[in-house]
């Protein structure tokens, strides 16, 4: 009998104990807390503010201090001609990308009570106001004295199905290449064959990033190194890349000027074909030297960074 009881005494212990290490393992078995409540709240009504103006909206008329004025009946025919448009495509997560007739733009974007949105390119880029009326048509007011009137062509971002031309995206090889690109289309049409991702410079002047080595998908034999480039001063900035590996011959040079907060996704091209992958190189240099600008002027000297660059494994 006195068996019995101690082993019932024995199994009765093993389940309280085992009950105060699932309480422990698991703290929010009663619910989530007041703050994670409070902040799934905020999250919710955040989403809720943004939720009207996500998606695609393409401009009607445009004006602009610097490039003139593009009436509704204009608009057409300039979109045309660059095989690209004026537009915001907001995304429901505060960011978004601002094109401008083939010169990509990323921001963030915020809404307040009273429905006013701010719109806000990398670094002292620039940045917008926008709100809508009644008749669902957006104006756009930036600090550069432009001004746009949108209408919303898409309730989703990145849903260019209604529009003429999307934005060509190198990296996926979709979209339209614009007629206004610096970059020559051929070089615009590679693919990633080594991913890599080293940032360069991460300053209020400029963002490169190494994204890795790619290869024409129209010529074969040719390779470079692709770099993400963003333009995060007020003024129109020049870049150029210099890479060379003196041991194996190698040597590359690549320039572009961007817009006030443009983004490119610059491939520096070894024109030599070459038998030997670049990825089996093993001592690459890099050179930048990009326009230098600081408290809101632009100077006539250069800034000049030095790099190594990785070879990684081709995929």
């Amino acid at each position: 009998m006195k068996r019995r009881q101690l082993a019932l005494t024995c199994a009765l212990v093993l389940a309280l104990s085992s009950g105060v290490v699932f309480t422990a393992c698991n703290p929010n078995i009663f619910g989530p807390s007041a703050e994670e409540i409070a902040a799934q709240k905020e999250a919710e009504e955040k989403k809720a503010a943004l939720a009207p103006f996500v998606g695609i909206w393409e401009a009607k008329s445009i004006e602009d201090e610097k490039n003139g004025t593009v009436t509704e009946d204009m608009y057409k025919d300039v979109r045309d001609v660059y095989l690209a448009i004026y537009g915001y495509d907001f995304s429901d997560d505060g960011t978004g990308l601002f094109v401008r007739f083939g010169a990509q733009k990323p921001f963030t974007w915020s809404v307040d009570a009273d429905g006013k949105l701010t719109i806000t390119l990398a670094g002292n880029a620039g940045s917008y106001t926008a709100s809508v009326d009644s008749s669902g048509q957006m104006t756009v007011e930036g600090s550069d004295g432009s001004k746009a009137i949108l209408t919303q062509v898409s309730t989703t971002s990145g849903d260019y199905s209604h529009i003429r031309y999307e934005p060509f995206n190198p990296l996926t090889g979709t979209g339209n290449i614009s007629k206004n690109k610096s970059s020559h289309e051929t070089k615009l049409r590679f693919n990633i064959t080594t991913e890599l991702d080293q940032v360069i410079v991460d300053t209020d002047e400029l963002y490169v990033r190494l994204i890795g080595i790619a290869s024409l998908k129209d010529l074969k034999g040719f390779e470079g190194y692709v770099f993400e480039v963003i333009n995060r001063t007020p003024y129109t900035t020049g870049y150029q890349f210099t890479i060379q590996d003196p041991t194996d011959g190698y040597w590359a040079y690549g320039f572009n000027v961007l817009e006030p907060g443009e983004r490119v996704y610059e491939y520096v091209l070894n024109d030599q074909r070459r038998d030997k992958s670049l990825s089996e190189v093993t001592d690459v240099k890099g050179t930048l030297e990009y326009d230098h600008s600081s408290n809101g002027a632009l100077h006539n000297d250069e800034k000049t960074v030095t790099f190594d660059l990785p070879t990684g494994q081709s995929k």
